[in-house]
């Protein structure tokens, strides 16, 4: 993944390398034009020959100042690579006519112009490796047409100096490869190393980005919380001191009652929905998908903002459908009853309508919330989704609710596997639109309408309770009871075990989540399932009940499907979770039942075969007369 980044900073590195020693070398090559033509002129070889080499070696000299001149002035030109190319291919045509110059050394009377042109081209060798032994391409196009051709005359000389000359060029040209091979390698690792170093430098600084916004965020939330829990708690403050005035008339005491009831009910509300969204953040909140008719749900969820929609003129519509869907509708409600409440709060007149389309899916669609309300501006779009901000209440009036609702709805909805999306403007009213699952009408266990009160679905049930608060274990015996609950309350594990000993087998075990001795629910409830699968007892129905949000252990429990429940829990809350997973767990048992059965008409089957194929063997023996003494 890193090794783009790291080679395009390497070709930008050799760029500015290869054309930083350009002009350098001009000079020096229009120094080696020089002296090759001043050891050259007494007898020049071939002189039309001789300039049309030198002729083409002073043009190339010059060509490359051009590139360098470009690549200063106009980089965007080309590439990094595609600079280094040129780099190459000018190096190509730079050093082939001084390399292939020697063959007039090898035609001139002069008896030492090879070994002088062979200095001259060992010294340019030099300054190659110097400036462009960083880049393979760059080395492997100069040095060879540099030092190939004297290589090459002399050994074709066939002396003994010359030959020697000749193994001594083509080490020092193996040599000089290999040092180049190091070096290139150096300098791989030096980039390398700085582009490592600079990459972490910018993942600590968009880090430290991410964790300055975090705590800014953190702050302005719970600079908004702390403002939007003290002002109820500073009302029922002032409210309940006005109560010990004597000289207020019972009326004024009523009405005095009436808003710190009021109050009360505000401040409780804000403290659930900041619970919401921390169960939200810690992850530990459970998906329990199950198949049930949308229209319920809708049904369920207008039932209770009809009266408020009512009470301010306005109608609250609600499309028919037919839609199964797959998902948890407990969540579902969630977002309906926040998406709904927005929608009454904004909405001065006209109506609401809720409904589901398919909006061209061929399966599943879309759930969609409109109103006739204020609008938001396109620019207060992202903006909406975010804790404690409102739009259109600047003096955060605690009537139109505290700016958690929508951020809460959009971490459900992707919760859900889903996304939130928003279409309004000012004035023209808003629609909020989420994807749902289609769902099978062979996997609905129960109707979301049944009252929590009625169905037999509780009673007669056995229920095991682990808790070690005295209080809380009463608090459970006695509601279970009431729904016609046989239950046994224990204390931890230990006690449980004892009850289970005493052959009470549980329809379900609740279980807080911390237990006394530094023992958890999650231990308690596996040695518990531990000994009654054992007795043969796998389908009873396990829930943890806890007030903890952050435990790494809960959010392991609620991706292995377990359920949990967070405090504080509503009696209505925990009479629809154990009814729903009693009835799942019938359902599943009912599955596995007609599995087995279907196995066994099968064996059966197969041994009735084999049955009737050997009394049809024995009919048979038996028509042919009697058994020989080999078959008995």
């Amino acid at each position: 993944m890193r090794a783009d980044p790291i080679q395009r900073a390497i070709d930008e590195d050799l760029v500015r390398v290869l054309y930083a020693q350009d002009p350098i070398a001009f000079f020096s090559h229009w120094f080696s034009i020089a002296v090759l033509v001043a050891i050259y002129w007494p007898a020049i070889p071939s002189p039309p020959l001789f300039v049309a080499c030198f002729g083409f070696y002073a043009a190339a000299n010059c060509g490359s100042l051009a590139l360098w001149i470009c690549n200063r002035r106009y980089p965007q030109l080309a590439s990094p690579r595609g600079w280094i190319v040129l780099h190459a291919v000018r190096g190509m045509l730079l050093y082939s006519a001084p390399g292939f110059a020697i063959w007039f050394a090898f035609h001139s009377p002069q008896m030492d112009l090879p070994l002088l042109h062979t200095v001259m081209l060992v010294t340019l060798a030099a300054g190659v490796f110097m400036s462009n032994g960083f880049d393979l391409l760059n080395f492997s196009t100069a040095i060879p047409f540099l030092l190939f051709p004297s290589i090459v005359l002399h050994f074709g000389t066939h002396t003994f100096d010359r030959t020697i000359l000749a193994i001594v060029l083509a080490f020092f040209f193996c040599a000089i490869n290999v040092y180049a091979m190091s070096y290139r390698k150096l300098f791989r690792q030096v980039v390398q190393a700085r582009v490592d170093q600079q990459y972490l430098a910018e993942s600590l600084a968009a880090q430290k980005h991410v964790a300055e916004e975090a705590s800014l965020a953190k702050t302005r939330f719970f600079a908004a919380a702390s403002h939007d829990l003290r002002q109820p708690l500073h009302a029922i403050g002032l409210l309940a001191a006005s109560l010990n005035d004597t000289a207020a008339t019972p009326a004024q005491h009523a009405k005095t009652a009436e808003h710190i009831v009021y109050n009360v009910e505000a401040l409780n509300q804000l403290f659930n929905q900041v619970l919401d969204l921390a169960r939200l953040e810690s992850g530990v909140t459970q998906v329990i998908r199950l198949h049930f008719r949308l229209a319920e749900l809708f049904e369920r969820v207008g039932s209770q903002y009809r009266p408020q929609a009512a009470a301010k003129g306005l109608a609250l519509r609600i499309a028919p459908t037919t839609m199964i869907v797959h998902d948890d509708p407990v969540l579902l409600e969630r977002v309906l009853s926040n998406l709904l409440s927005n929608a009454v709060r904004y909405t001065e007149e006209g109506a609401i309508w809720l409904g589901f389309r398919r909006a061209g899916r061929e399966s599943g669609g879309f759930v969609e919330v409109r109103d006739s309300g204020i609008g938001i501006p396109a620019e207060e779009h992202e903006q909406v989704f975010e804790e404690f901000y409102q739009v259109a209440n600047p003096q955060r009036d605690a009537r139109q609710g505290h700016g958690l609702g929508l951020p809460t709805v959009k971490r459900l909805v992707e919760m859900l596997g889903g996304e939130l999306r928003l279409r309004s403007a000012p004035g023209r009213g808003s629609v909020f639109r989420f994807s749902v699952q289609v769902g099978e009408a062979g996997g609905i266990v129960a109707s979301l309408n049944e009252t929590v009160a009625g169905g037999p679905s509780a009673q007669g049930r056995r229920v095991l309770c682990i808790d070690d608060d005295p209080s809380i274990l009463e608090g459970l015996a006695s509601l279970l009871a009431r729904w016609g609950c046989d239950v046994r309350g224990t204390r931890d594990e230990v006690d449980a075990l004892a009850v289970l000993e005493t052959g009470f087998v549980p329809d379900a075990v609740l279980c807080d989540y911390q237990l006394a001795n530094h023992r958890t629910g999650a231990q308690a409830l596996t040695a518990v399932r531990h000994v009654l699968a054992r007795a043969g007892h796998e389908n009873i129905v396990t829930l943890l009940i806890t007030g903890d949000m952050a435990s790494a252990e809960l959010a392991a429990l609620a991706l292995q499907g377990i359920p949990v429940l967070h405090k504080p829990v509503t009696p209505a809350r925990l009479r629809r979770t154990l009814e729903m997973l009693w009835q799942q767990a019938e359902l599943d048992k009912g599955r596995a039942t007609a599995a087995l059965a279907l196995r066994a008409d099968e064996e059966e089957g197969a041994a009735g075969k084999a049955e009737s194929w050997s009394a049809n063997g024995v009919m048979r023996e038996a028509a042919n007369g009697p058994p020989d003494e080999a078959r008995i």
